[in-house]
This record gives structure tokens, C-alpha cells and sequence, in this order.
């Protein structure tokens, strides 16, 4: 995200220039000898306040509940199974437990795996949504930060000193709200079909 701004603050910088070209040395600016306004943004509050960011954590909390009952019923058939096979054990062959033993750990352990797959896809599409998110806003950042009249865009984290007007977040928040809503259905599912 960082990268999007900075490359963002890069676009912008040279956006402010003249479209004829610049040497190293000339002023950067609107005007020759006119002063740089800077403006900040918080990414992770712009990515989780927008429509957008809210729609994608929405949907991870859906799927992490779901998931979570889904965990919940497979351990209780887990555990079932684990009961009666310890009931059974003195009603087995040596031979036949092992068997029944090896199924239900290999049982087990495929649980396990595809419960940690669907986990790792909640990351998975977190991060593939906030990189669609921050690919469609580098036009609106750019036209709300040519409204607030400045020429370059920083992350808030790289703020050292700087007024609370400086922020943009909530304008920036209202215009990516207003142009790119919710950000429609995402080309990587959450849920696999």
C-alpha cells in the first residue's frame, strides 16, 4: 500500500509538471517559485472506511464465522468417532483397529488441511481486494488531491510534524465512496465454488 502512495506521490509530482518536459533543476510546483502543498492519507483507514474496505471485511467476518461453526461440527464428529473407536478397540483384531486408526487419522489430517486452506484464503483475498482497491484509486487521489490544491501525496505514517489539516483521508474516503462504491463483485472469491 505504501507503494501505491508512493508511486501515487511520484505520479503526482510529475503530473504537476509542465506535460512539455523538465530538466533536473527546475522548480517543482504549479508555478515557478510557488510553495509545494503537501497533503497526507492513512491508507489502512482509507482502504477500512471506504464502502469498499467495509464490504471486503464484512464478508471475511461471514466466512470466519462460517467457518468457525463448520470447525466446531467437524470436531464433534471427530471426537464421536474417537469415542467409538476406543469403545471398539477391545472388540477389534490388532490388525482391523490399526486399519480403522489409519482411516481416521488420514481422515483427520485432510479435515485439517482443507480447514487451514479456507483459512488462508481469508488473507489471500484480503490482500487481492486491497490491491484492486488501491489500483482504482490513484485517479480519484489524484483529482482530490488537485481539489485540495496540493501537488504531492504521503502516506500519514511518513509525517514526522504536520497540521490536522493536512489529512485528506475523509475527503479522499467520500470521492472513493462516490465513484468506485463497494467495489462490485471481486474476481477472487472468498468462497470457493
Amino acid at each position: 500500500m505504501i507503494q501505491v502512495v508512493a508511486g501515487l506521490c511520484l505520479a503526482t509530482a510529475s503530473f504537476a509538471q509542465p506535460q512539455s518536459g523538465f530538466s533536473l533543476g527546475e522548480p517543482v510546483g504549479p508555478a515557478a517559485g510557488a510553495p509545494l502543498v503537501l497533503r497526507s492519507i492513512d491508507e489502512e483507514r482509507l482502504f477500512r472506511g471506504s464502502l469498499f474496505g467495509q464490504r471486503v471485511l464484512a464478508e471475511i467476518e461471514t466466512a470466519s464465522r462460517a467457518l468457525e461453526e463448520e470447525n466446531a461440527t467437524l470436531l464433534s464428529e471427530l471426537t464421536a468417532r474417537e469415542e467409538e473407536l476406543t469403545r471398539l478397540r477391545d472388540t477389534m483384531g490388532a490388525e482391523e483397529f490399526r486399519a480403522e486408526a489409519e482411516a481416521f487419522d488420514q481422515r483427520a489430517e485432510e479435515i485439517r488441511q482443507s480447514q487451514a486452506q479456507k483459512l488462508a484464503r481469508f488473507s489471500q483475498f484480503e490482500e487481492s481486494e486491497r490491491r484492486r482497491f488501491f489500483s482504482q484509486t490513484g485517479p480519484v487521489l489524484q483529482r482530490v488531491l488537485e481539489e485540495e490544491g496540493a501537488q504531492i501525496l504521503i502516506a500519514s505514517g511518513a509525517v514526522i510534524i504536520g497540521t490536522p489539516g493536512m489529512d485528506m483521508t475523509a475527503a479522499a474516503i467520500a470521492a472513493i465512496d462516490a465513484e468506485i462504491g463497494d467495489g462490485g463483485t471481486p474476481p477472487f472469491p472468498l468462497i470457493q465454488p
